[in-house]
């Protein structure tokens, strides 16, 4: 073979793949994720053909991409949040766990926060694969396969709010972010709820694809409060099993 013949068998790659290879999100993968927001059902349409009509990423890869962001900025979100790592420091000081030699209380909770920050995707990553396979009141008869692309679908565009929710958990003061965290989950089940009505269960119309839209956002909002929550837990147990509790004297 010619090496003119080697060259134009080999495919050209572009800025988009380039983008692709450093970022893990394409322009292509940008797109899907407008045409979710502006016009959701024509993605939810193309989720039933087998290449996604050759235009459009797939949406679980879309949604372990902003998961793989997080993943990348958690240390920078870590050091910036003052709020939560004083919200540890206090809890473990009354706890009156023990320090060792040469580390203050707010170097365990930013130990805990870590925890956190790192337990919260493992979790949410297992459960909604789970209930993508599961969640079966879509309208129409759908295959695992499909399940799963539709519900992915449904909580790209709540996914992709998440880097500008995480940021500005950064200014929040420890003492708000209770109330941070209501706002968060209401958003989350507005937007997954707008994003499945306009989109998902093109089958069913009215008060049919109502229930079904506000009862799948209802869930996902569900299933993020508990990891969350398990993933608080699970940290502060971390931190109390290495250092331990001192015992008042």
């Amino acid at each position: 073979m010619s090496a003119n013949a080697k060259e134009s068998s080999l495919a050209p790659l572009s800025l988009d793949a380039l983008s692709e290879d450093l970022f893990g999100l394409s322009f292509r993968a940008l797109r899907s994720v407008k045409t979710l927001w502006v016009s959701p059902r024509r993605y939810f349409e193309a989720a039933k053909t087998l290449d996604w009509a050759g235009v459009y990423t797939p949406s679980i890869r879309l949604w372990l991409s902003f998961f793989a962001l997080f993943s990348a900025l958690k240390f920078w979100w870590l050091g910036g949040n003052d709020g939560m790592i004083t919200a540890y420091s206090d809890g473990f000081a009354q706890a009156a766990v023990a320090l060792p030699e040469g580390m203050t209380y707010r170097d365990i909770g930013k130990e805990a926060v870590l925890w956190v920050f790192g337990l919260i995707p493992i979790l949410q990553i297992f459960c909604m694969v789970a209930l993508s396979l599961a969640f079966p009141f879509w309208g129409e008869r759908t295959t695992i396969a499909l399940r799963q692309r539709y519900f992915f679908s449904v909580i790209v565009p709540s996914a992709s709010l998440m880097p500008v929710f995480m940021t500005l958990m950064m200014i929040v003061p420890s003492q708000g972010l209770s109330f941070y965290g209501i706002v968060l989950a209401v958003l989350t089940l507005l937007v997954d709820f707008q994003t499945g009505l306009r989109g998902g269960f093109a089958t069913v119309s009215g008060f049919q694809r109502v229930w079904r839209a506000g009862l799948l956002a209802l869930i996902v909002v569900i299933l993020n409060v508990t990891t969350s929550i398990i993933a608080q837990i699970a940290g502060i147990i971390v931190i109390g099993q290495r250092y331990g509790v001192s015992l008042p004297g």
